[in-house]
């Protein structure tokens, strides 16, 4: 090719790139004509396109990490499952024709995730669970601000894992760039990627579905379509996974059924057994076949074929022992059996020694820490995951027509109160325990301890109260604590009776939980004295449990230096006190039989001589003929023969057991339980089965 001024390019039209001037050769512009521009261009858009793939798998793997998931357990499933989320974030950081616009969209991205990342991973190391929507939207920053202590620990604890978290972020903001080209990629390249994604996803889902017929709690089915289990899910499928099945559910609600056991009921022995026995069944009149038949609800119809399948508790030598006592229901801020001493509380020491002695007692932790603890105790079933259980059932007017609160009602109690040292209205305390039937007080409605601390002291809560109820002919009260909250380092009650902790021989933690529990215990001798002044103390029925094990100690290993040993986390951590005393007891009763918080609610109704239905429970009288169950949230579970670890699938029988467990039984009726409970609180079913005759508190 010659140019006008006379010379020869050297190089032919073809030679060079369409819109590129052609240049002498040997000039500095021959740059024009390398390749390796083309080719690094290549390399930009894929690494685009793997850009965010690998940088949810990079968090999604820290935090497995640092929560001590089963990293290669549920590595593939992970990232199966986060290929449509990736093309997702590719649409969006490709759709400006403009390079910064696009880089910037991708660095908002990239910061996102990872302090979402960042906080989910703080979250389950503090409260053992994830933080899901309902947390979100109901304010759930207030019980992480409560627990600010435990938070910086926490982070302290694991800034490893919280500085690897942000190793992405800063990568992409240094090298991004240069290594990363947003605007190049055609319309056509980003359909094929988002098909290639579905096409993936639908096969993952396919994958899941091979194993619907397992009974095992831990099956790929039953954490895909089940009820939620948070941490299981993280574990198996990740945080993403996990949080857009809790929003899935949310928003068209459940697939889960209930499994029908292997075993029906067989009506005819059970007959036999009540003549020889000469026990009643406690069940009430609703006629479940009836109701099944006449319903289109599929849920409610199921739940109904449940109740009329199930085989109930009976009446027993414990039936009525305190029907028409007085009741104070204490459900105790993180107390534990650690904090039962002879001489630091004599008076929770007393009330162990003194009455039912539950050895075999456990209240395990649910999904929403204090509020779930709540309501285990207070209904009998267990909490929803993914939202506020006690909260939702008050938002939809939800009848607990077995609750203390609403039997007391029925039986025309003078005086039903409830009563927390804490804010009033958090969690939604007003409202829930209201719905039950108490007329509540808290700070703020109704109830001012003359000091502004945190935690407030139990023992000016009794103070403030007691002389509400003391004098009526009969009351129904319930209390919420709230001196044993942890982040003992700064807990106001740690320091109030630090010098009677002094001289042990224990960590600082551990020594202000034991102070803390002092104020407890303050409360229960103040309590106690004024009953007996009264003359109510003979008549009244005390009982007292925790709403969760002491888990602000996990970070310290204080619960294992509480033991003296290394505690087992599935089963053992959450073994704990459950006090049930009257000055009416003449000697101590030790029970020796597996039980749970969902036990206490049918047991004081047996014992108090209260009607309720056995079977629309999850709970079970200890004393009421019934095989003994206790499930977890992970849903392991302990019956009278052994105890099943669901992480691991391993069962473990007791010595001396007199019978051998069906597993895939036991595994169905655990999934059941979760399953009916949900479905108790979704339906209403109270209501539905015996009419909404509930009454409200104030």
């Amino acid at each position: 090719m010659t140019y006008s001024d006379g010379t020869n390019s050297g190089f032919s039209r073809r030679n060079h790139y369409v819109g590129q001037p052609a240049v002498k050769a040997g000039s500095s512009n021959f740059d024009y004509y390398r390749k390796p521009e083309k080719s690094h261009g290549f390399a930009k858009r894929v690494a685009f396109f793997a850009y965010f793939p690998l940088l949810i798998l990079w968090l999604e793997t820290d935090l497995k990490f640092a929560s001590g998931f089963d990293v290669p357990g549920g590595f593939a499933f992970t990232f199966l499952f986060t290929i449509v989320l990736s093309a997702v974030l590719v649409l969006l950081c490709s759709f400006s024709k403009r390079r910064g616009v696009n880089r910037g969209i991708a660095t908002v991205l990239t910061a996102v995730l990872t302090i979402w990342y960042g906080v989910q991973m703080i979250y389950y190391n503090v409260f053992g669970t994830m933080v899901v929507v309902s947390s979100v939207t109901n304010g759930g920053a207030g019980q992480a601000f409560n627990s600010i202590d435990m938070i910086m620990t926490a982070i302290t604890s694991r800034i490893v894992f919280v500085i690897l978290l942000f190793v992405p972020l800063a990568f992409f903001i240094i090298f991004g760039g240069k290594l990363f080209d947003f605007s190049k990629v055609k319309l056509k390249g980003k359909l094929i990627v988002l098909l290639i994604a579905v096409v993936f996803q639908i096969g993952t889902v396919l994958a899941v579905g091979i194993d619907r017929d397992s009974s095992d709690t831990k099956s790929n089915y039953n954490l895909y379509y089940g009820e939620l289990q948070q941490v299981a899910v993280c574990e198996r499928y990740g945080l993403y996974t996990m949080q857009r099945l809790d929003i899935s559910r949310l928003m068209f609600g459940y697939k889960a059924n209930i499994r029908t056991n292997s075993k029906p009921k067989n009506k005819e022995s059970t007959a036999d057994e009540i003549t020889k026995t000469e026990q009643k069944a406690q069940i009430m009149s609703a006629d479940f076949s009836k109701l099944a038949k006449n319903t289109n609800n599929d849920e409610l119809k199921s739940l109904y074929e449940y109740f009329d399948s199930e085989e109930p508790s009976y009446t027993n030598e414990y039936t009525g022992m305190f029907k028409g006592y007085n009741i104070i229901f204490i459900t105790a801020e993180s107390f534990s059996q650690y904090a039962i001493d002879k001489d630091l509380t004599p008076t929770l020491y007393k009330m162990y020694n003194e009455g039912f002695q539950f050895e075999n007692y456990y209240s395990p932790a649910w999904g929403v820490s204090t509020t779930d603890g709540e309501y285990a105790n207070l209904t009998g079933l267990i909490p929803k995951s993914g939202v506020w259980s006690f909260s939702k059932s008050a938002e939809n007017n939800v009848s607990f027509p077995f609750t203390l609160g609403e039997q007391s009602r029925k039986l025309g109690c003078k005086t039903v109160n409830a009563y927390h040292n804490h804010t009033y209205d958090y969690y939604d305390r007003d409202k829930y325990l209201t719905n039950i039937g108490y007329d509540y007080s808290a700070i703020g409605k109704g109830l001012d301890l003359g000091e502004n601390v945190w935690p407030n002291s139990d023992l000016k809560m009794m103070q403030k109260t007691v002389d509400d109820y003391i004098n009526s002919d009969s009351f129904s009260v319930y209390y919420m604590t709230v001196s044993g909250h942890g982040g003992y380092s700064y807990n106001t009650m740690s320091e109030r009776n630090a010098d009677l902790v002094k001289d042990l021989k224990y960590s600082d933690e551990v020594k202000g939980y034991l102070a803390a529990n002092i104020e407890l215990d303050k409360a229960m001798e103040y309590l106690l004295a004024r009953l007996e002044k009264a003359g109510k103390l003979d008549n009244t029925l005390i009982c007292l449990t925790d709403d969760h094990y002491p888990y602000s100690l996990d970070e310290f290993d204080g619960v294992s230096e509480l033991a003296g040993h290394k505690v087992d986390t599935t089963f053992e951590q959450y073994k704990n006190a459950w006090l049930l005393w009257s000055g009416s007891m003449k000697k101590p009763v030790k029970v020796d039989t597996y039980c749970s918080s969902l036990d206490i609610l049918p047991t004081l109704s047996n014992m108090l001589g209260l009607e309720y239905d056995s079977r629309m429970l999850a709970g079970t009288d200890v004393f009421g003929n019934k095989e003994p169950f206790v499930v977890f949230a992970d849903r392991s579970w302990i019956s009278q023969n052994g105890k099943y670890n669901a992480s691991t699938g391993e069962y473990t029988a007791f010595k001396g057991a007199k019978g051998k467990d069906d597993i895939d039984e036991l595994n169905n009726r655990c999934n059941n339980l979760f399953t009916v409970s949900r479905m108790i609180l979704d339906n209403n079913v109270y209501a539905e089965a015996f009419g909404d005759t509930h009454v409200t508190g104030k």
